[in-house]
Parts: C-alpha cells; sequence; structure tokens
C-alpha cells in the first residue's frame, strides 16, 4: 500500500511510505532553491514516487497536514477575533497577502503556487485545499491517467504525532508536540502513542501559543519570524539575566501543568505578523531595525539579553508541559515534533531535568516532517500496517558516480578518484581544510547530518570564525554543531546520550572546552550529533580516521550551503557552493577537489 504524505504552508515537502518503509521523504525547497519554500511541493512529489518507481496511478491514498472539517468554523471565529482587517487579505496577492493574513506568519510561497490561489493566505488556503487536493495532484504533475487514491486529511498536531512517535524505537511513548498553529486552532499537543494508536490527552490552543510567542519576540528583535528562530536560540546565551523576571509575566504557569500567554503582551490578536504590543514595547524599548549583523553593525546587550530572556522562559514552559506529561502517564519514554521541538536547548533541559529517561525527535520536527506524519497516520494508525523501523535520517535524492564526475567536467575543475575518500577527508580536515562532504542519500531536516556538510578541526577556534566569515557568511555568533563517535560522546558531553539527528544540546565537559573549541558555544554547551557505524557507516569510518590521526572523536559539522540557501541537494548544488564560497576542498562521492 502506498501512501503519499503533503505539506505546505512554509518547509513544503513530500513523503511516500510503502507499508512498513519510508520510501522517500524531502523538501520542496531542496529542488526549487528557494529557502522555506511553501508552494505546493510538486518536486518533491514527483521525486518520491520516482524513487518508488511508481506513478500516480499506483498511490492508494493521499494524506494531507491540515485537516478541513473544522476549519471553516475555526477560521470564521479566528479572523472575527484577531483579525479586524481581515479585508485586506482580499486585496492583495501572493507573498503579500499571506504575509497580511498568516495565523503564523508569513507563509513564503516564492511566487506563484500550482493552482493560483493566492489570497486568504495559510489558513482558507488550508480550507481550500481540502477540497482540491486531489485534483491539486495531478495537476502539477501533469498526470493525465486514472487515479485510485483517497484523499485524507489529517489534523495537524496527529501529524506531528505520528511523524515522530510511529519512527521511534518503542512500542509506547508520551508525546509533546509544539508550533504555531494547528488545523483546529491546536498549538500544543500532548498526547500518548502506543503500537499503532495515538491517544489526545490536552491541547492548547491559539494565541496561546510558544511558536507564536518565539516569533513575536524573534521579529522584535530583528530577525524574519518562522524563519530565524535558530539564530535567536543562538544568540540568547551572549545575554544576561537582566529581564528573566520580567519575561516570567509573558506566560502563566498553571498549576495543573498548563500554560496560558498574557496576550497583553503581544499583537496577534490585531495582525497577523507576530508583533508585540505597545505594552512590551513601552516596557522593553523599540525593535531593533532588521539590519544586517556585522562586525560594525553588532547586536547591543540590550537585544542579547531579549534573547536570553525569551530562551530562559521557552525552557520553564518546556519542562512545565513535560513534567505534567509524565506525571499523568507515568512513562519514561518522551517523543517530540513541531516547529519549537527544533529548540535543542529546551530539548537537552527536557531530557536531562525531568524524569523522562529517554528522548526521541525526528530530524524534520517542523512542519516539513508532517507530511511524513500525515503519511504515517494513514498508513499506521488508519490501515494498521507496521510501523517503520529504521531509514528516517537520509530519505532524499542520491546520486551516481557518472553523475558527479560530469558535474565536476561540467565545472571545469579538475579533480581525482581517491581509493580511501574517507581517510583521505580525515587527513585534510586534521590539516586545517574547510570540506564539503557530499556521499549518499540526501538527509532531511534542516541539520546536516553527515552527507551534505560543511567539515572542519574542531581544535581550531579559528574553525568557526573562518566558517561563519568566509563560507556560511552569516552572523558571528552562531555557533556550530560537533558530529561525534556515538560511543566516544561521554566522554566530551555531559550526557553521552545518543544524540543522532542534532536536536539536543548539552554542556561540554569542563576539562575538554580547550580541546574542541570551534564547536563549544559561548556558554560552554554544543547542539550534539552522535554518529553510529550503522546510522551512516561512511561518515563514522572518517570521524574514526579523523579520530586516529588527532584523538579528537569529533568533527565540526554544518550544513553545505552558504547563508539563505537551502542545503545543496545535487551535485551540481554542491560543485556550485563549493566554488562560491571559500571552501578549500570538495569531498564528491569518491572524488576530490582541492582549490
Amino acid at each position: 500500500m502506498y501512501v503519499l504524505g503533503i505539506s505546505r504552508h512554509h518547509d513544503a515537502a513530500a513523503a511516500l511510505v510503502r507499508d512498513g518503509e519510508i520510501v522517500a521523504f524531502a523538501e520542496q525547497e531542496r529542488f526549487s532553491r528557494a529557502k522555506h519554500d511553501g508552494r505546493f511541493p510538486t518536486d518533491a512529489i514527483r521525486f518520491c514516487l520516482e524513487q518508488g518507481g511508481i506513478t500516480l496511478a499506483d498511490v492508494d491514498h493521499v494524506a494531507y497536514f491540515w485537516q478541513r472539517w473544522r476549519e471553516p468554523l475555526h477560521a470564521a471565529k479566528v479572523f472575527a477575533r484577531y483579525f479586524p482587517a481581515t479585508l485586506e487579505v482580499f486585496r492583495n496577492e501572493g507573498d503579500q497577502g499571506a504575509r497580511a493574513s498568516g495565523l503564523v506568519e508569513t507563509f513564503r510561497t516564492g511566487g506563484k503556487g500550482v493552482d493560483n490561489f493566492h489570497v486568504g493566505g495559510a489558513v482558507l488556503g488550508h480550507v481550500k485545499r481540502g477540497y482540491t487536493l486531489g485534483r491539486d495532484v495531478r495537476e502539477a504533475l501533469g498526470f493525465t491517467g486514472q487515479v485510485k487514491y483517497k484523499v485524507h486529511l489529517v489534523d495537524h498536531h496527529r501529524a506531528h504525532a505520528a511523524s515522530t512517535f510511529f519512527i521511534s524505537p518503542w512500542d509506547e511513548a508520551a508525546i509533546l508536540t509544539l508550533d504555531g498553529i494547528g488545523s483546529d486552532g491546536t498549538s500544543t499537543f500532548l498526547a500518548v502513542g502506543k503500537g499503532d494508536r495515538i491517544t489526545d490527552l490536552r491541547r492548547f490552543k491559539f494565541p496561546h501559543s510558544l511558536g507564536a510567542m518565539y516569533a513575536g519576540v524573534t521579529n522584535y528583535l530583528g530577525f524574519y519570524p518562522t524563519m530565524d528562530e535558530g539564530k535567536v536560540m543562538g544568540l540568547a546565551p551572549f545575554g544576561r539575566d537582566t529581564y528573566v523576571e520580567q519575561f516570567k509575566d509573558l506566560v502563566y504557569l498553571a498549576d495543573d501543568g498548563g500554560y496560558e500567554l498574557n496576550l497583553d503582551w503581544f499583537r496577534h490578536h490585531t495582525s497577523g505578523r507576530h508583533l508585540m504590543s505597545q505594552k512590551f514595547i513601552d516596557l522593553f524599548g523599540p525593535p531593533r531595525e532588521r539590519t544586517k549583523v556585522t562586525a560594525d553593525n553588532p547586536i547591543s546587550q540590550h537585544y542579547m539579553d531579549i534573547a536570553y530572556a525569551l530562551q530562559v522562559r521557552l525552557e520553564e514552559v518546556g519542562l512545565h508541559l513535560a513534567r505534567w506529561l509524565h506525571d499523568r502517564t507515568g512513562l519514561t519514554k518522551l517523543c517530540v515534533a513541531g516547529g519549537v521541538a527544533l529548540n535543542s536547548v529546551m530539548n537537552g533541559r527536557i531530557f536531562l531535568e525531568t524524569p523522562f529517561e529517554d528522548f526521541f525527535a525526528q530530524p524534520a520536527a517542523a512542519d516539513d516532517g508532517s507530511s511524513l506524519g500525515a503519511a504515517l497516520a494513514v498508513s499506521v494508525g488508519k490501515y494498521g500496517r507496521p510501523r517503520p523501523v529504521d531509514g528516517f535520517m537520509y530519505t532524499g535524492p542520491e546520486f551516481a558516480e557518472e553523475r558527479m564526475e560530469q558535474a565536476l567536467q561540467d565545472a571545469g575543475l579538475a579533480y581525482r578518484r581517491v581509493d580511501d575518500i574517507a581517510a583521505h577527508t580525515a587527513k585534510r580536515i586534521a590539516d586545517g581544510l574547510i570540506v564539503g562532504w557530499f556521499q549518499g542519500r540526501m538527509e532531511c531536516g534542516p541539520r546536516a547530518l553527515g552527507n551534505r556538510s560543511l567539515l572542519a578541526d574542531p581544535r581550531d577556534p579559528e574553525s568557526k570564525t573562518r566558517m561563519n566569515e568566509k563560507v556560511k557568511h552569516r552572523e558571528a555568533f552562531r555557533p556550530f554543531a560537533p558530529s561525534c563517535l556515538v560511543e566516544r560522546a561521554g566522554d566530551y558531553f555531559a550526557s553521552g546520550y545518543p544524540s543522532a539527528v542534532m536536536l539536543l544540546v548539552f554542556d561540554v565537559l569542563a576539562d575538554k572546552r580547550d580541546v574542541v573549541p570551534a564547536i563549544t558555544h559561548v556558554d560552554g554547551t554544543a547542539r550534539v550529533q552522535t554518529v553510529s557505524r550503522d546510522d551512516n557507516p561512511l561518515y563514522w569510518d572518517m570521524i574514526s580516521h579523523f579520530e586516529k590521526l588527532t584523538g579528537v572523536p569529533m568533527v565540526l559539522n554544518t550544513s553545505f550551503n552558504d547563508n539563505n540557501e537551502p542545503i545543496v541537494c545535487t551535485p551540481e548544488d554542491a560543485v556550485a557552493c563549493f566554488r562560491k564560497t571559500d571552501v578549500d576542498a570538495l569531498a564528491l562521492g569518491p572524488f576530490w577537489v582541492e582549490k
């Protein structure tokens, strides 16, 4: 049984599930090269079908990440209560209309969608999509044959829940999903998963949204909401506790384990743009101008302190919810998903400071992953097909050596084939080179997991500076992650717990911080990726060679892309990024290029 899962809003994506196997899953942006692409995921769908060797005629079910049946009533209530200027939506088209109407701010279309539906923004778009999805898929692919598939509309947060629990290694676990807003207004969802069933326990609804709260302050800090929250998380450790007490008033923590936003601080009840209220501005001052952060235009300490207070409050709410969930269920295993679950600092505290003993997050925790979740909600939850047992990290395209070599030849690059690319790459990283590493199937999610990565020596403090300034062209305050052999993680970090998808932050042990300064953030932490031989044998082999050369069982790892572009997908993407940045060398499959 083939189930095609689709998400569209921001980070549009598609997934194909065949019984208990994830055949393919990828984000639309990787093919269109428009970051956070929210258009209909035509290219991602086409890839999934090609990877499965099928056409639309073979698809049994199409699952969409947003439910229709409650949506019209909910949309009317939300627009009536929170958006007095709703009529402006119908005077705008494309990105402008989306920004004017989006419940959780912008859904970036990057241009016109497949069906030319531009007015009404995210929610009205989802309502309409529920009635036209079957047709939209056929038209997007230009498919004129007969189809047999049945369309399923899946509750958004249950799609998030399915995306993490159904691929977790456990038969029973507590589930926590957090984001901006879902199909019935849900922003936070607490549940229990057992076998092929997910049972609701509790929901918190918009406007009481942790995702919206974080997005509002992200916007206040001069970054782009729903896109730059990771920057704010990286900025927070530079702050002081100046405003921590004041930020407690943003979110009330209830004795019954719940929470409620103080809406006096927010303007998402009068605007769809995640603005903070005049009360907030009167207390904390005017928003930071949205200008590029450079050495000549740094972020002032005041705004760093705001970021710190925001991050602390989010962590406190996350801990509060997780403790209630543990008390209610008595379970020791926790699965998380949703855009807020990309906050790896919060995740690390939940794992270390609550009674949960095991933690699982899927790499594409945000809305892109809900395409996979929708497919699994139908395949596993509705029809009782087996749960996938592996294969949830490297789900994208892979390319033959002939394609890689042709890309190098077309670019006019001098290259050579290396017998042992892992050993050779480790040696050149130890020599101080920054290497583009392109191997196997592309990983899913926003974090590079060792198949589309830029790698450097974690021992050299200049690795971080050079990577930020000369390669990634991004803000100097942003940290880099270590890819560490799983069997050695406990020797360097406060926890050796497996963290294969880079969604847990742990302290770097005090006596190791000077050993690996390039991956140690200003607060002494690191967002750890543990690498096992089973998950990625070639990447594990390369890091093992680096350990033999240096005694350090890790490399610095960041996504293979320039700033403001998606992670590279094809050999041609990798060659283009290599040529336009100060990357020193490229390991493209077995081929080696060095500047």
